[in-house]
């Protein structure tokens, strides 16, 4: 019979030989919306520019200084506000999820045989005989914490955010939204004073670029199919981008 200690290393074994994920999985959610973000409000303020430049002859009263200046101010400004909002929604639902559950182990303590109840149903729901709900409602009793860990997924159907670090959360959207909102500025401050089709042309490009790069960022990460992962980034963000040109483009008038 296998020792506790010869299971837990056999356990470690597998999810680090068979369930890999790269350190920045955990985050990916916020690296693909800080980005797609980024991206898409960096392009609006190029877009508002070009789309009245390139509608009418008032390009020389809009500098690319001008356009600089906006874009950054608008991509820090942003980038802030994203980070300390996904810090405060992170802390918002751990808050949330502990309340709920200081609830639920009160009433597991007071009302054993209430929430006995309660699990016998949900596990009959889930498709398991009465006999087997029983026994195995029974074993949970055996284990305050798992059984609270269960009524927390299985009856109130809320996961579990208490591993969440909220000030990491924030700062991987912040730098997400800045390093990839940043891209469609890059021709702007490369080539400045330059012809401004040529240079939306080559933010256009940009912004291709960068909504790639975050599609195989995802597609790395996850490790989903290639052409599903970027296609959605790509696709979802250029619809984005287009609507900011549109938009930008009624400056003119």
């Amino acid at each position: 019979m296998l020792s506790q200690q010869t299971r837990d290393q056999r356990l470690t074994a597998h999810l680090r030989d068979e369930h890999h994920q790269s350190p920045l999985a955990t985050y990916i959610k916020e690296v693909v919306y800080g980005g797609i973000d980024g991206i898409v409000t960096t392009f609006a303020v190029v877009a508002g520019f070009s789309g009245a430049a390139l509608s009418n002859d008032t390009t020389t009263q809009l500098t690319f200084v001008v356009v600089i200046l906006f874009g950054l101010a608008n991509l820090f400004a942003d980038g802030v506000s994203m980070g300390l909002g996904n810090f405060l929604s992170v802390r918002s639902d751990q808050e949330l999820y502990q309340t709920a559950r200081d609830k639920e182990e009160y009433e597991i303590r007071t009302d054993p045989e209430g929430e006995y109840d309660e699990t016998i149903t949900i596990m009959m729901q889930k498709g398991f005989s009465e006999e087997d709900a029983r026994t195995l409602a029974s074993i949970y009793k055996t284990n305050e914490g798992y059984w609270t860990d269960f009524m927390m997924t299985h009856e109130l159907e809320m996961s579990d955010p208490r591993s969440d670090i909220p000030l990491l959360t924030g700062l991987v959207t912040f730098v997400s939204f800045v390093v990839f909102g940043f891209v469609p500025l890059i021709p702007f401050v490369a080539v400045l004073g330059a012809d401004p089709r040529t240079t939306f042309i080559f933010s256009c490009l940009g912004t291709f670029t960068a909504l790639l790069l975050l599609g195989i960022v995802k597609w790395r990460v996850i490790g989903s199919s290639f052409t599903k992962s970027v296609g959605e980034v790509v696709v979802v963000g250029g619809v984005a981008a287009v609507v900011a040109f549109i938009v930008g483009s009624f400056f003119a008038l």
